[in-house]
């Protein structure tokens, strides 16, 4: 068994040698071949699409002369796929455009070929066609149905849908491509790449991390499906950075720090309420209420304040002025509102020494575990007021972490937007697993899942800022966390969640200061090293909580390690199952991001029986 272990060690350090094409394109699994149930995210179009009684592409520019076709992509029946159609409102699109452009390249690469980009289709040959109702009028009427699926983003209640969903249709020998949003069409792109030749995108620098066979020929044969995502915001936490944001957005991803490229949003959960504040319109300078205080009840003024002072209708209302400039200037209509970070509160004097009447005749009391939580959110709820009185469709965000993680006494304004994180989670269990209650009594470990709940009840939006990719251990060993990251987004789609991110280590990035806690040692790229199978499965399942993981982590081995799939499929099983089973025997301790490498090491591979003693 030690020899088995020291096999996989070394397979894993020589990685940019494995990561090489396979012999053979694969195909994905699928949800529904897996017979996945709940809240699927995939399924058959089935609807005929509408005849046409005039040319789709009426107006549009001709065929070039002399136009090249190749004919190495085919449909089943052995049509020709010749070239790639975006009109040229679809080409004003910058999504829709990169899309039709990466089409192009990934397809150069697989299968050696220059597949044009034009304006309409012709005659004796098939195309791909990229297309939204705003690109191309006619997909609305052609595919009534399932622009109608796709449009449906669903409720709190009934569970949501992102709005990037898509359909892949054959109709006529042209196989469309087509979204309700350009990244939707987009989504499509990557799905269709993946499921019918094979294309994996697992790490930022192509040359480790773009898998694919070189082929002669190629058929697309997985038509007639659409998909959409049952978690509408799904992404990462790190920041700008483009190259890691292709390889996002090639996995169906829509969200990553502030890249906006490729259909990305903004997850829009910082630390900005002092910036915010001194930012204002209304910001005075000499202002003394805005801040805490010693224990004397003397202002500590900026500086000396972790947090603002919540208790201060001064702070309130600088905060909303703040915001309501930022949606007037800018035009967005969601700014967030988030405490300092890593900063628990200092006195606000004489306030948090008295109860709190957080609505007419009700109050909480300074020992309760909601005091503080339910200020702060109070605060929040008269900047939402003011936000909703200049723009009735502006919403704010704040976070559910340290100081204000507790839910409040008071209900929330619906257009406040919590943003979840659950700081020193256990990653032994699911987040909302009742049994940490008895395992372990640490309430700001223990907490989470009865917290989540209460407050999901609370807003009409929830999101959630994970660290699932934030662990410094995570450069020197494979995270096998695949299953409680399931877990928690098939509970976090039943609640209706909007959207999951995790904080975590941009690929090729030189260094991070993470990559120091507890004696870690490493560098981003070697987290990445360590760990692209967990980083892609996460990625699957924030599109589908319901996709199977043994057949995906199979697939993933066949395709990234050839002919050393075998070994590293068990090097997998191996880590999986120690994890597993190291996580039943783990009492009150905790495994969170935080956690010794040698701590790891020891509970989780030495004790049960498959590592090297130390």
């Amino acid at each position: 068994m030690k020899a088995f272990l020291s096999i996989f060690l070394s397979l894993l350090l020589l990685l940019p040698l494995l990561l090489s094409c396979g012999e053979t394109p694969q195909t994905a699994p699928s949800s529904s071949e897996n017979g996945a149930e709940s809240a699927s995210a995939s399924e058959p179009a089935t609807e005929e699409p509408s005849e046409q009684e005039t040319d789709p592409f009426e107006g549009a520019d001709p065929l070039p002369d002399g136009l090249a076709v190749p004919s190495s992509l085919k449909t089943s029946d052995g049509g020709i796929l010749g070239t790639i159609v975006l009109t040229k409102a679809g080409e004003e699109d910058v999504n829709l455009a990169f899309a039709a452009q990466d089409l192009q390249y990934l397809l150069q690469k697989v299968l050696g070929d220059t597949f044009p980009i034009v304006s309409r289709t012709g005659e004796g040959y098939g195309s791909l066609i990229l297309a939204t109702p705003a690109s191309l009028p006619a997909v609305a009427e052609m595919f009534e149905d399932d622009i109608a699926w796709l449009s449906d983003l669903g409720t709190k209640e009934s569970g949501k849908w992102g709005s990037d969903g898509f359909a892949i249709r054959l109709v006529g020998g042209n196989i469309w491509i087509i979204g309700n949003t350009s990244k939707g069409a987009m989504n499509g792109v990557y799905d269709l790449i993946e499921d019918n030749l094979g294309v994996l995108c697992i790490r930022a620098d192509e040359s480790e991390g773009l898998i694919y066979d070189e082929l002669e020929e190629a058929t697309v044969s997985k038509v007639d499906y659409r998909e959409k995502s049952p978690i509408p915001l799904r992404g990462w936490m790190f920041g700008s950075e483009k190259t890691n944001a292709l390889m996002l957005a090639r996995n169906k991803l829509n969200s990553v720090g502030d890249v906006p490229e490729y259909g990305m949003l903004s997850f829009s959960a910082g630390h900005t309420i002092k910036g915010l504040l001194t930012s204002s319109p209304l910001y005075d300078p000499e202002e003394t209420e805005y801040w805490e205080t010693d224990d004397e009840g003397n202002s500590l003024g900026l500086d000396g304040s972790r947090q603002v002072n919540p208790w201060s209708d001064k702070v309130a209302d600088a905060v909303a002025a703040s915001v309501i400039a930022r949606m007037r200037d800018t035009g967005t209509r969601y700014v967030f509102v988030g405490e300092e970070d890593w900063a628990p509160p200092y006195r606000c004097v004489p306030y948090d020494e008295l109860p709190f009447e957080y609505a007419p005749g009700q109050f909480v009391n300074p020992e309760d575990r909601n005091f503080y939580s339910t200020v702060f959110h109070t605060m929040i709820n008269k900047i939402a007021r003011q936000v909703k009185e200049a723009f009735p469709d502006g919403w704010i965000g704040t976070f559910a972490y340290e100081v204000a993680l507790a839910p409040p006494a008071c209900d929330m304004e619906d257009n406040v937007r919590i943003c979840y994180a659950p700081i020193r989670e256990d990653m032994t269990h699911p987040i909302l697993d009742q049994s940490i209650l008895e395992r372990v009594s640490d309430p700001q470990i223990n907490c989470h899942c009865t917290f989540i709940p209460e407050w999901n009840e609370k807003v009409q939006s929830m999101v959630f800022y994970h660290y699932y990719g934030c662990n410094a251990h995570g450069a020197q060993f494979s995270w096998p966390i695949w299953q409680r990251i399931q877990a928690d987004l098939k509970s976090y789609v039943l609640m209706g969640v909007d959207g999951v991110g995790t904080d975590g280590f941009r690929d090729q990035d030189i260094g991070n200061h993470w990559m120091e806690i507890n004696g870690a040692k490493g560098t981003c790229s070697n987290y990445w090293d360590m760990n692209h199978l967990m980083c892609w499965l996460y990625a699957k399942l924030l599109w589908n909580p319901d996709e199977d993981i043994p057949s995906l982590i199979s697939y993933f081995c066949d395709k990234v390690y050839g002919d050393a799939s075998p070994y590293m499929q068990e090097y997998y099983r191996l880590m999986e199952g120690g994890f597993a089973a190291g996580s039943e025997t783990f009492g009150a301790r905790t495994c969170n991001l935080k956690i010794h490498p040698t701590d790891f090491y020891k509970q989780f591979v030495v004790k049960q029986g498959i590592g090297h003693g130390l």
